[in-house]
């Protein structure tokens, strides 16, 4: 009885480790789902970088702010790979991308690059504190994300 109990345990914890392991291998496959929170992450983080800036806050409140926009900026190539564009809507699991990002690759590229390189000097305008710096960057950092949007995210 002892051995059959221990036979039983080990199955079982055999098994929620195999539907833990798969549930994440499902998670990582779903591309449409994983830039979804990429942008939303990105959203919130812009959105508390104004309201600090707003409120007079420090470069080292914008700080992680900044490191989160600057690494889902390096990975965004990664997250339209080809036929992750249907199906279309706000619905979870739907995306927003407009077919323009497969369509017209070159300028999706240029976005992207766009993108990285503000994000990038947007970080080390926070790294560097001036606060005057930092401001203008944030400008140049929505600019790029906005240009973005208007070209490949539907409404």
């Amino acid at each position: 009885m002892k051995g059959r109990i221990s036979k039983l345990s080990a199955v079982a914890l055999a098994s929620a480790i195999g539907f833990a392991t798969l549930a994440t291998l499902v998670q990582a496959a779903d591309p449409i789902s994983e830039r979804r929170e990429a942008m939303k992450g990105n959203g919130k983080a812009m959105k508390a970088i104004n309201t600090a800036l707003e409120n007079g806050g420090s470069a080292a409140e914008l700080a992680p702010h900044a490191n989160q926009i600057n690494d889902t900026a390096m990975k965004l190539a990664t997250l339209f790979p080809a036929g992750t564009d249907q199906p279309q809507g706000k619905d979870p699991g739907h995306t927003m991308a407009k077919p323009e990002i497969w369509q017209k690759p070159d300028d999706f590229a240029a976005a992207v690059k766009k993108f990285q390189e503000e994000a990038a000097m947007f970080k080390t305008a926070v790294a560097g504190g001036d606060m005057g710096v930092i401001k203008a960057e944030f400008e140049k950092l929505g600019g790029a994300c906005g240009s973005c949007h208007k070209a490949f995210r539907a409404k």
